[in-house]
């Protein structure tokens, strides 16, 4: 609460060394805060509303969720954030703090939202974590995306896992970040999310 604008939004500074982003766990990455360099992220501004709203403590961030659902309603999230590579984090983090979403009518109002936009990226291209992503995300507006899921399905490695996809990015050197391991545990989960017969299809290449 110490690191909140003038505008009342969440600032956070994210570490530009990459030892200290754990990429195998997104829902608990490093992040630290320094009111000299301050930055904007809207994925780590859902973050910290998932974990406000969790505790009941979400009215203390009204227009840091004003700024989240502008950004929802006007697609601003299209190509990535400051520092999240594809639209599918946005809306992946985003029905996660919906999960955590303490406030029926807050909730109400934002799922049928976040239907239409998860229903705009049904078919597009993206490499293995965004279609995974996408496939949870519409799984949780009640969305069976089996467009996407045979197009992950193609991407799987015949090793049963899938290849790095990119989570994250620091803007100022050019470089993005991923982690095989989350890309197949999303994978797993978003294929076993859509069910069968879709898991029947690559359930072979399975190794796990």
């Amino acid at each position: 609460m110490e690191y909140i604008n003038s505008d009342g939004i969440m600032q956070v500074k994210v570490p530009l060394h990459p030892i200290h982003l754990p990429l195998a766990n997104p829902w608990n990455s490093q992040t630290y805060f320094d009111h000299s360099r301050p930055r904007f992220d809207s994925v780590v501004c859902i973050n910290v509303l998932a974990l406000f709203y969790t505790y009941g403590r979400g009215h203390c961030l009204p227009r840091t969720l004003q700024w989240v659902q502008g950004i929802l309603a006007s697609r601003a999230y299209v190509g990535g954030t400051r520092y999240y590579t594809t639209s599918e984090c946005f809306l992946f983090f985003f029905s996660r703090f919906l999960s955590h979403c303490d406030d029926a009518d807050l909730y109400a109002t934002l799922r049928p939202l976040l239907k239409e936009r998860a229903q705009e990226l049904i078919g597009d291209p993206g490499d293995a974590l965004a279609l995974a992503m996408r496939i949870l995300v519409c799984d949780f507006v009640g969305i069976r995306n089996e467009v996407d899921s045979s197009a992950l399905l193609a991407l799987q490695s015949e090793d049963g896992s899938w290849g790095v996809g990119w989570i994250y990015r620091l803007p100022s050197v050019g470089i993005q970040m991923g982690n095989r391991g989350l890309t197949t545990a999303l994978a797993i989960k978003a294929i076993a999310a859509v069910g069968s017969p879709v898991v029947a299809a690559g359930r072979r290449r399975f190794s796990f």
